[in-house]
């Protein structure tokens, strides 16, 4: 069933569309574009025939309304067109509304800092149900809504899922936007392999799932350096007394190793999406292009990425640009950089973290040598030298 909805995607941290963001010289630009011939990016995507089936291939809505036929079965033809969130009117006048703004990520790129001030902004709200659900990626499918979980779970009804996010809030404030901050959206199919077996991709991305109940959602995404993004992410999941700089050298080595041995056999987007890549060192959602890129293809003018290191280096502009990418009124600018001056940092590496130190400078150089490729064509694809990080020797 097609959806006639308007719906919304912001992407923080790589598209290159804010202006408050944007780069001064036009000669970055041309220097994303050396360093990607140099490195002849096309040889290291080798891109399978599978995946570019994928793109062409319509399938993907049968086996979407297959899996989750209570989900079609409950959205309407069309959205209210007075709300701003994706409203519609139940049996005895129940009010249902999915979201319109997903910020979908990256973990430990500081989207909860962001989502939290973006909220600051009268015209967004927060789902009761919180920041995220985890409702599309895994509890539509039965998966633990934590991805260490072990084992399978009931599926979520689609109307419970609804419900949960109280929309009922919503039914004298039709200018409000729901904001989902589920950050595993960007990039979590995980179990894919069992789910669909003798594929070598899995047969839709999240972004023609979003596409498919949401087509007009906004798309926020925030990335950061993929290295510092890396280490900060094992020392949240691993905060045992084995944790640290020689640990996750030793880790880190193993698992590069074993993705480059899963590329000499695989696609870039195969290994990207493999469900066994570690789980506690995930260093496959640090190759931001491999899943920025299906998000760009399926919502090219929906979508926004902005960095971290941007972020937290001028809040105001980039909040001020996100809040104009949404269409929302102008905020009390003055009452903002209040709100920016005296606010404190959501979500902040903790001091048991901090005591582990920090990484060895032999894995910064090795993650550095590892990711500069995949920093060099998401550049390119966003046209943005932002994204290569100037890594230095």
């Amino acid at each position: 069933m097609q959806t006639k909805v308007k719906f919304g995607v912001l992407l923080i941290c790589t598209v290159p569309v804010l202006h408050y963001l944007a780069w001064q010289s036009g000669d970055q630009l041309g220097d994303a574009r050396q360093v990607g011939n140099a490195l002849k990016i096309g040889d290291i995507w080798k891109i399978s025939l599978a995946e570019e089936d994928r793109a062409k291939d319509e399938s993907w809505r049968d086996i979407l309304h297959e899996e989750s036929n209570d989900v079609y079965d409950a959205l309407p033809n069309e959205y209210l067109a007075e709300y701003k969130s994706f409203c519609w009117q139940r049996a005895e006048q129940e009010l249902l509304c999915l979201p319109s703004v997903y910020l979908a990520g990256m973990p430990k790129c500081g989207s909860t800092d962001l989502y939290d001030k973006m909220l600051w902004h009268p015209q967004l709200a927060r789902p009761s149900r919180g920041k995220e659900n985890h409702y599309w990626t895994r509890s539509r499918l039965g998966r633990p809504g934590y991805h260490l979980s072990s084992g399978e779970t009931s599926s979520e009804p689609f109307l419970s899922f609804l419900r949960s996010l109280g929309s009922g809030k919503l039914s004298n404030a039709p200018d409000k936007r729901l904001v989902d901050g589920t950050q595993s959206l960007l990039w979590d199919q995980g179990g894919w392999e069992k789910r669909y077996p003798g594929r070598q991709v899995p047969p839709y991305s999240n972004a023609q799932l979003l596409l498919s109940v949401a087509p007009r959602a906004k798309i926020l995404v925030i990335t950061r350096d993929p290295v510092e993004r890396l280490y900060s992410d094992y020392l949240y999941f691993n905060q045992g007394l084995t944790a640290s700089p020689q640990h996750f050298h030793t880790a880190a080595e193993q698992e590069i190793a074993r993705f480059t041995s899963c590329l000499s056999a695989r696609s870039l987007t195969s290994c990207c999406h493999d469900s066994h890549n570690n789980p506690t060192l995930r260093l496959n959602l640090g190759i931001y292009i491999c899943f920025i890129r299906e998000w760009v293809r399926v919502f090219p003018d929906q979508i926004l990425v902005v960095t971290l290191e941007q972020y937290s280096s001028h809040p105001f502009p980039t909040l001020l640009k996100i809040f104009s990418f949404l269409e929302l009124d102008s905020p009390d600018t003055n009452k903002l950089g209040k709100l920016l001056t005296y606010s404190k940092t959501s979500n902040e590496r903790t001091k048991k973290a901090k005591k582990k130190g920090d990484m060895l400078p032999q894995t910064r150089n090795m993650l550095r040598e590892f990711y500069s490729p995949y920093n060099s064509e998401l550049a390119w694809l966003l046209k943005d030298t932002r994204f290569l990080y100037k890594y230095g020797k």
